[in-house]
């Protein structure tokens, strides 16, 4: 497991110092790792997380952990999920992750929120006046 390139060396403390709700067996390094992810953020900071291995290893419950512990703090999370039926489809887990977010779109600077809703396609309409879309998706 990666965060922003390499992990840290030892984790943040042993399992003790990890809340229960945050405590996995045997994986204080990676619970390291993510709690100083998810601290960095909001803080205009933030890094990338790679989660790889086999099935049943607990990559999904190193993540629900992240997911537990940013919520936690107040962060808005949005996941999204890699579907091999997906994998041809264009932006398709862009539209995944930014769905519930997109009339946020509006507040973006022009050129962000036109390429933004490209991506998107027709399936949103656009409202309004020049250069200040009410973005809804199409029904």
């Amino acid at each position: 497991m990666t965060a922003g390139g390499e992990a840290p060396g030892p984790p943040a403390g042993s399992a003790a110092d990890h809340p229960a709700e945050y405590r996995l067996h045997g994986r204080d390094r990676e619970l390291g790792v993510l709690a100083s992810l998810v601290g960095r953020l909001g803080d205009a900071g933030g890094g990338a997380l790679v989660s790889r291995g086999e099935p049943g290893i607990g990559k999904s419950a190193l993540l629900a952990t992240a997911t537990a512990r940013a919520r936690d703090r107040g962060i808005r999370v949005l996941p999204a999920v890699g579907v091999q039926s997906e994998a041809r489809l264009p932006f398709a887990g862009l539209h995944q992750l930014l769905r519930p977010v997109l009339p946020l779109a509006e507040r973006l600077p022009v050129r962000q929120r036109t390429a933004l809703l490209a991506a998107f396609g027709p399936a949103l309409r656009t409202t309004g006046r020049r250069g200040a879309a009410r973005i809804r998706p199409a029904r």
